[in-house]
């Protein structure tokens, strides 16, 4: 009885787990299949539908090449990750250490646009950038992407620089830093975990986002969130070559994940001890 009390939890996660194993198996399947049966028995197993690797796409997509897209997905992601870095880490070191009027007021506020969602606001971006002469370009609609991830980002940064005691700062400005040098020479080199998750957070977000880069990018300048929708928008529809596209998708958020997994597991919940 004390083997099946202990087994029983694991049966259950084993049989929620099975469609979406299942899933995930035929997606794996269908991307490396030149011919499938029952959509997860491959017949023949071949690399011909990742030949979008070597060669421009065809099917309807105007030859475009991978690596434009690949390279444009990835400028957008990296703008969008460094802006929420930058703003973040600013913000959170001023909201942790500076005392002043409305610091409340404003970090509720913070938390009340992070609940706003990003489409509804989609107008007022489109005008923005456009008075800004940024509309169509990917800096301006990186920032724009980067501006709804920056809320809670501040949140999370401001619980690493909670973390830090005051007397490491006081010490600091006793032997003549400013507040700049502090933050720069002291703080930073101290929440590396900090900066990684609040990075990880505006990259990731920016990588899978399909509305801003569809509404607010010409059909000229792919994303490869738009590029699998123009696969899928064909006539004819090659299912092997959208599996091995969106597997190909999926891996550069993977990996980073994977490598900097531990500065995610680091990441304090709302505030850490609290400071001036």
């Amino acid at each position: 009885m004390k083997i099946l009390k202990r087994a029983f939890p694991y049966l259950v996660l084993a049989i929620i787990s099975v469609p979406f194993l299942t899933m995930y198996t035929a997606f794996f399947v269908q991307s490396i299949s030149e011919k499938i049966s029952l959509g997860i028995i491959p017949e023949k197993i071949g690399l011909s539908n990742f030949s979008f690797l070597w060669q421009p796409i065809p099917w309807g997509l105007k030859e475009t090449s991978i690596w434009t897209v690949l390279f444009n997905t990835n400028l957008f992601a990296l703008a969008s990750g460094g802006i929420v870095t930058v703003v973040c880490l600013l913000a959170g070191y001023a909201l942790s250490r500076i005392a002043f009027r409305g610091k409340s007021f404003f970090l509720s506020l913070q938390l009340m646009l992070h609940a706003f969602p990003g489409p509804i606001l989609l107008i007022a971006v489109f005008l923005f950038l456009l008075y800004l002469k940024l509309l169509y370009k990917i800096p301006g609609v990186a920032l724009a992407r980067a501006s709804l991830e920056i809320p809670l980002g501040i949140w999370i940064i401001k619980g690493f620089f909670d973390a830090i005691p005051l007397d490491i700062e006081r010490a600091a400005v006793v032997d003549g830093c400013s507040r700049l040098q502090v933050w720069y020479r002291i703080f930073l080199p101290l929440i590396k975990p900090g900066i990684a998750a609040v990075f990880i957070w505006g990259f990731l977000y920016a990588w899978h986002d399909f509305i801003y880069v569809y509404t607010l990018l010409p059909g000229k300048i792919r994303l490869m969130s738009t590029l699998i929708q123009g696969l899928i928008a064909t006539e004819v529809m090659d299912y092997g070559l959208l599996a091995a596209l969106s597997l190909f998708y999926m891996l550069p958020p993977l990996f980073l994940f994977v490598v900097l997994q531990k500065a995610l597991l680091k990441v304090p919940v709302l505030g850490g001890k609290g400071g001036a």
